[in-house]
């Protein structure tokens, strides 16, 4: 009987394992799994078994947690879906601009790994502009459109960073820290790249982020590009259209890393 149910063991596939105690910040990157195939780990995903957490599996199929739901995460969160509903006017109801939470896209890896961003945004299909030569539609912006980051059709990716805070504080009594933003845009290599928080990386030089409104410190991404819908072939020229009731709106989402850094600076004093 033992060998038996030795032998079963071993057919039972393996399924990362949160911790019977939730592990806190400094004990991140958290593993919960080896040896993981991509098939249990996108189910362990979908069942959302321990929401408020990030997870990450490295190709030896080693699952961790690395990032977990705080008060200056969730701030950050609620403050950037802020900046880019601003074109939108206040509109509530069916709004010409979707902007979306924790909605699960393939991994630009290409290996079939879902991943979840934290903010997602959209057009309002009923807005998009038709492509003038027919075809059955753009690929879904969901997890059913593999390969999601080489498709044309996403035309920016935006990932913030807050490292750890210093044991050094400001003259307004706040931790210190290094903070940083980088940009992708489809069709260029190189990402562009922001450190804002107080101090930079590794060391203890001030970052000149200090005032709201620094251009050097401002991220503008144009509206216009959420309504890129480009025929197929994709090289074909396209040009994107903002529809008539955002005509008259902002050109660009512009986000104030200055605001950003100053509300982790106020949170993480609060934990």
């Amino acid at each position: 009987m033992k060998k038996v149910k030795s032998f079963l063991k071993l057919f039972q596939p393996r399924r990362p394992h949160f911790p019977d105690q939730s592990p806190n910040e400094d004990s991140l990157p958290y593993k919960i799994g080896s040896n993981i195939m991509i098939k249990e780990y996108n189910k362990f995903l979908e069942r959302k078994e321990s929401s408020g957490y990030k997870y990450q599996r490295e190709n030896n199929g080693d699952v961790f947690i690395v990032d977990m739901s705080d008060p200056e995460h969730g701030r950050t969160v609620s403050l950037l879906q802020r900046y880019f509903n601003t074109p939108n006017n206040n509109i509530n109801v069916d709004p010409l601009i979707d902007v979306g939470t924790d909605e699960f896209h393939f991994s630009p890896s290409g290996t079939g790994e879902l991943i979840a961003p934290d903010v997602s945004v959209y057009p309002n299909m009923n807005h998009v502009q038709q492509p003038r030569i027919p075809y059955p539609g753009p690929p879904p912006g969901d997890k059913n459109c593999q390969l999601w980051m080489n498709q044309v059709y996403v035309r920016y990716v935006l990932g913030i960073k807050f490292h750890r805070k210093r044991n050094t504080r400001n003259d307004q009594g706040q931790y210190h820290r290094s903070m940083t933003a980088k940009l992708w845009q489809q069709g260029i290599v190189n990402p562009r790249e922001w450190e804002f928080g107080t101090h930079q990386r590794g060391n203890n030089i001030p970052i000149a982020c200090n005032a709201p409104g620094l251009p050097l410190f401002r991220i503008d991404i144009p509206v216009a590009q959420v309504f890129w819908d480009p025929p197929i072939p994709a090289v074909a020229r396209y040009t994107p259209r903002v529809p008539p009731p955002l005509a008259n709106a902002l050109v660009n989402f512009s986000i104030d890393l200055y605001s950003i850094q100053q509300l982790v600076l106020r949170m993480q004093n609060n934990l």
